[in-house]
């Protein structure tokens, strides 16, 4: 899934590409569960309307329209892609909503999955209730270490199950997750309220160093991510542990184990991350 990183690669190419084109037409092709609340109601919302900005909020890009503050809500989940195509090109395999511009342009959403989805939010008021969901952005000025330790502090989860819960902190995923746990040698099963002082400042350093890095390498693509130019990202190559099981830990050259926490896939060093 596109992560923080993945996310914010996207809204800023967007802003730079798309910032004040006006939205012509929007082509639907199948599988109406993706635009929401419906089909009809989602083409009324942006057909002939002006693209004000693109935000972002933990996973989910945001689309902010020129008018009474409707905001459509893209949500990539597993296998989405946001590609930016002319009207020349032709359509993709798994393409499924072609968004048209007045300057040529076209933005193709696709998904293999089919779990990604548009959503219309109509006001201001329901899109800050829609985000009122989510924990603090990592990288603002709210996110403080006092602020990460307070909410380790308050449960007995394990630490990167608590990392990677969107109500707690926005953004962090199974890739991000992995990689801090490994950079702040934290076993990622290790309760979460019984970190040490050093441990929550190594790990709150680690979660900034490598969301900062993945936006600087613009993603990482080790499944079905690209950046709206149809580029791979290239913070594969950066990557310590994740999906690196069987191969060597680059600090340590224990191998790397794979194991499940919270149902996910989990990569780290059994030596340099102990319980």
């Amino acid at each position: 899934m596109p992560e923080l990183p993945e996310v914010e690669t996207i809204r800023r190419d967007l802003n730079k590409e798309l910032k004040g084109r006006k939205i012509l037409k929007l082509k639907f092709y199948d599988w109406a569960k993706m635009l929401k609340p419906d089909p009809e109601t989602v083409k009324k919302a942006i057909e002939g309307k002006k693209i004000k900005e693109f935000d972002r909020r933990a996973k989910l890009l945001l689309m902010h329209l020129g008018d009474h503050g409707t905001t459509i809500v893209f949500h990539l989940k597993l296998t989405g892609q946001l590609l930016l195509k002319k009207n020349t090109d032709p359509k993709d395999r798994f393409n499924h909503v072609i968004i048209q511009l007045d300057n040529g342009d076209e933005l193709h959403f696709n998904d293999l999955r089919k779990f990604g989805y548009i959503k219309v939010i109509k006001d201001k008021e329901e899109l800050k209730k829609l985000l009122s969901d989510f924990g603090p952005e990592p990288l603002t000025k709210e996110f403080t270490v006092e602020v990460f330790k307070k909410i380790l502090k308050k449960t007995s989860r394990n630490i990167k199950t608590v990392i990677m819960d969107q109500a707690k902190i926005s953004g962090v995923g199974n890739i991000y997750a992995d990689e801090a746990l490994w950079r702040a040698k934290i076993h990622p099963e290790k309760t979460a309220e019984k970190l040490t002082e050093k441990e929550i400042q190594d790990l709150f350093d680690a979660l900034l160093f490598v969301l900062k890095q993945g936006i600087e390498d613009r993603g990482t693509s080790v499944d079905s991510y690209l950046d709206v130019y149809a580029d791979e990202g290239k913070h594969k190559k950066n990557l310590k542990v994740f999906r690196l099981d069987k191969e060597p830990c680059p600090r340590c050259k224990t191998i790397i184990k794979k194991i499940r926490v919270g149902g996910r896939g989990t990569h780290y060093c059994p030596a340099c991350q102990v319980k």
